[in-house]
């Protein structure tokens, strides 16, 4: 214990697990104040501010192509002598599985329905035309436009570890370039840091309220069990237990190993899936998808519907814009934390490329069969999505299949150990943010994870008592906004300091270097 208090960041930690223990009051003593409070920020950040999303995306999207293309993508993130952390395989499941969690599978399922009766471009509902756009929309939401968001965070950060050798893991520390070497040590900072880490909680408490109900459906069916209360605290008792092992074994043995298996279970079901599913009807839609997506993605990248209702924009590209931003901390430090010996521009294009495959192999497959379901009619899954919600689609979705069962109880299994995965990575880059002192390849102490991951779950069980799992959801949405001016500063202190440290050398200079020993900047 005096160990892990040594080695504690306390303002920021302290700080935001007050934060928490003040929201949590407040939704259960005054639910009623603070769901309009945040209904009223979200109304205005959300509908005032929406073009200031999609000009971020844009912006992103920008550095990731400066950055690949220009000489200082050749930067290693490391010494000369070091190789990479991770093999190229567990690395790429790493970043595979950190995007595609349980809410990918969940929503791969159910997101494409949704968008049959919430069209964009004023499509008409239901139409043939509906239906392409509704298998493409969702891998539009989680591809590479999605990931792009990450880039300046992953840049900033990787490059203060492995190039600057700082031992700082925040976000803070990614901005010193900027504000000075002083701005992580004071009060500025420490809010900076504090609020990104109260972010990072209500992100990953959303996917647990995303993924517990439906989780607890399936077991409910396959089991024989009633559902209840009790039935979703046995889920996260189980939840709990695959993490605890995880996160008692550390980053090389636990997460790794978690997410190798992961793998393993991800392409035996999607195999197993693909078996039993219309082939010709889902390549068919993946290829139709394709041409639909590079045709389109101008107008959808710069989409504000400024003569409609804005409902499609709002409910859902707004939506995920602000997503994405809050997850920006979590995916920035994760991935710089298992990125070492690597170059900066390998690191920007894995995370892009893998990324988004994780998330888009869900979608494709799943949301394909999901509307193939829906069109030959053997199943009315939009109505069965707008009376029983996710978790009802799903299961009617997977009653479809031959030995539906087994099915189900793969699926189980799958999300069980993908969320168990998110939820280690979540407590580690918590741990993280919230250490002094601490060498990139240095996980927090087991004391320090392990409190955020009962912060995690103490939050996500007492929002079940008080319904208010979407009004976190909302609140998370919030919370990203001010991640927006984050990005714009850690991409404009990252360049600052490649031109500080590089600036004079051309591309085969920086090659050399960084492939030569004893180097010093």
């Amino acid at each position: 214990m005096k160990e892990a208090l040594k080695e504690l960041d306390k303002r920021i930690y302290f700080m935001t697990i007050a934060l928490i223990i003040i929201l949590l009051f407040l939704l259960m003593s005054e639910p009623q104040i603070v769901t309009s409070i945040i209904e009223k920020l979200f109304s205005v950040v959300v509908g005032k501010f929406g073009w200031l999303y999609i000009l971020t995306s844009i912006g992103c999207f920008g550095l990731f192509f400066f950055l690949y293309f220009s000489k200082y993508g050749n930067v290693k993130l490391g010494s000369s002598e070091d190789k990479p952390r991770f093999s190229t395989f567990s690395w790429a499941a790493m970043i595979f599985t950190s995007g595609a969690g349980s809410s990918t599978v969940i929503l791969g399922f159910s997101e494409p329905l949704y968008y049959l009766t919430n069209t964009p471009f004023h499509v008409k509902a239901m139409s043939i035309k509906a239906y392409e756009y509704a298998h493409m929309y969702g891998q539009f939401h989680w591809g590479l436009s999605a990931w792009a968001f990450y880039v300046p965070a992953v840049a900033g950060i990787s490059y203060m570890l492995y190039v600057r050798k700082s031992k700082n893991v925040k976000i803070s520390n990614a901005m010193t370039p900027l504000f000075g070497k002083r701005f992580g040590e004071s009060w500025l900072g420490k809010i900076v840091d504090s609020i990104v880490a109260l972010g990072i909680v209500a992100s990953i408490t959303t996917s647990l309220g995303l993924g517990v109900p439906v989780m607890a459906k399936l077991i409910s069916n396959v089991m024989g069990i009633p559902e209840s209360l009790n039935l979703q605290l046995m889920v996260f008792a189980v939840w709990f237990l695959i993490f605890g092992w995880s996160v008692f074994r550390g980053l090389d043995s636990g997460i790794r190993k978690l997410t190798n298996v992961n793998v393993v279970i991800i392409f035996g079901f999607l195999s197993a899936f693909l078996l039993v599913s219309p082939l010709e009807d889902l390549f068919s839609m993946e290829l139709n998808s394709i041409g639909l997506y590079i045709n389109n993605l101008p107008r959808m990248i710069f989409y504000t519907d400024p003569f409609g209702n804005k409902k499609f924009v709002n409910e859902w590209t707004m939506f995920y814009w602000g997503w994405w931003l809050i997850f920006i901390p979590i995916m920035g430090i994760f991935i710089a934390k298992v990125s070492r010996g690597r170059t900066l521009k390998q690191v920007l294009l894995g995370q892009m490329v893998y990324g988004s495959l994780g998330c888009c192999t869900f979608l494709g497959i799943l949301g394909g069969y999901s509307l193939f379901l829906q069109k030959k009619g053997i199943v009315d899954l939009v109505s069965i999505l707008k009376k029983e919600g996710n978790e009802g689609a799903v299961l009617a979705i997977m009653h479809t299949l031959p030995f539906s069962k087994i099915y189900i109880v793969i699926l189980i299994i799958l999300c069980f150990v993908f969320l168990a995965t998110t939820i280690d990575s979540t407590a580690l880059v918590l741990g993280s943010a919230t250490s002094k002192n601490l060498d990139p390849d240095q996980d927090p102490h087991l004391y320090n994870r392990f409190s955020w991951a009962i912060a995690i779950f103490a939050l996500s069980i007492a929002l079940s008592f008080t319904g208010g799992l979407k009004l976190v959801q909302k609140f998370a949405i919030v919370l990203g906004f001010p991640l927006i001016f984050i990005a714009v500063i850690i991409a404009v202190s990252v360049i600052k300091a490649m031109k500080q440290d590089f600036g004079n050398m051309s591309k085969e200079e920086i090659i050399s270097y960084c492939q030569s020993s004893n180097k010093k900047l």
